[in-house]
């Protein structure tokens, strides 16, 4: 049974939280909503009404459930978090105040990313989760993988950790240009795995909508603002970013050793020979390379 939303919680959020709760109606909403969010609840209530296949009195009784007193006061949310997703890592740290009388600042840093850690297990699906890590390990073409000017190091740990438990694992470096041909290669039905983080780049959905159309699955891993890539996106998994004052990577790195664990274990033993393998092969390169004398 879903508990009360929490008046502190972001619309996504609340919108997990309650989704079991909800009408067969107000689920359709739901997840146009979370398909195109947040842009999708910026418009008329009978606009988002029309794009999910519901009447707009529906709209507004999702907006009541999900604790706002109507569909105009959940827009109003919805365009504060729209000016968060927006800002600069120099205006997150003017906006941070310290308290010097409260914890010290790497009290304060510390525990901002144990609560990224938290709060993306809270907010992620359970449904969505599995249907990534069947996406994954069902795959019998490629994975390919790739990320943007930052979440591209994030991106190049999975793709690191995946091809240690399954083959045909590709990082896909600079997808439109250098390694186009990556992508133009890869047979319908493998899977893209993009990363796509606040401050979207352009690049990411043209990427996304390029490989949809040539018959890819597409796994977007973003943050709770939502990448534009979600609106053609199959699965969406979402982290929590928010920290002062560069976006921490912590909530992103708990959700891909994750996604890692859990393709390991549906795999089984199947995975497992693929670890021995892997492994065989790099401490036998790294021995036969190893020139440094034995330590006394």
């Amino acid at each position: 049974m879903p508990t009360e939303p929490s008046a502190s919680s972001t619309v996504d959020a609340r919108v997990h939280q309650m989704m079991d709760g909800l009408s067969d109606a107000e689920r359709r909403v739901a997840r146009r909503l979370l398909a195109d969010y947040p842009a999708c609840g910026l418009g008329t209530s009978h606009s988002l009404a029309a794009e999910a296949g519901v009447s707009a009195p529906t709209v507004v009784r999702l907006a009541t459930r999900l604790g706002f007193t109507g569909f105009s006061d959940m827009q109003r949310a919805l365009r504060s978090e729209v000016s968060s997703g927006a800002s600069s890592p120099v205006q997150r740290t003017i906006a941070q105040s310290h308290d010097p009388h409260g914890p010290t600042p790497f009290a304060e840093a510390m525990q901002r990313r144990a609560d990224a850690v938290t709060a993306t297990a809270r907010r992620l699906p359970p449904s969505e989760l599995d249907s990534a890590i069947g996406l994954i390990t069902g795959c019998t073409k490629q994975i390919l993988i790739t990320g943007g000017f930052f979440s591209r190091s994030i991106a190049q740990v999975l793709a690191l950790q995946l091809s240690q438990v399954r083959g045909d694992v590709v990082y896909v470096d600079d997808p439109l240009r250098h390694d186009a041909g990556l992508i133009l290669d890869a047979r319908r039905r493998s899977v893209l795995v993009l990363f796509d983080l606040r401050r979207y780049e352009p690049a990411s959905l043209e990427l996304a909508q390029q490989v949809k159309a040539a018959g890819l699955d597409v796994i977007l891993i973003t943050d709770r603002w939502m990448s534009p890539v979600a609106a053609v996106a199959d699965v969406v998994l979402t982290a929590e970013v928010e920290a002062v004052p560069f976006d921490t990577f912590v909530g992103l790195l708990a959700l891909v050793e994750t996604i890692v664990e859990s393709v390991m274990s549906r795999m089984g033993g199947q995975g497992i020979r693929r670890m021995r393998k892997w492994e065989a092969q790099a401490v036998g390169h790294t021995r036969a390379h190893n020139t440094n004398p034995p330590r006394q």
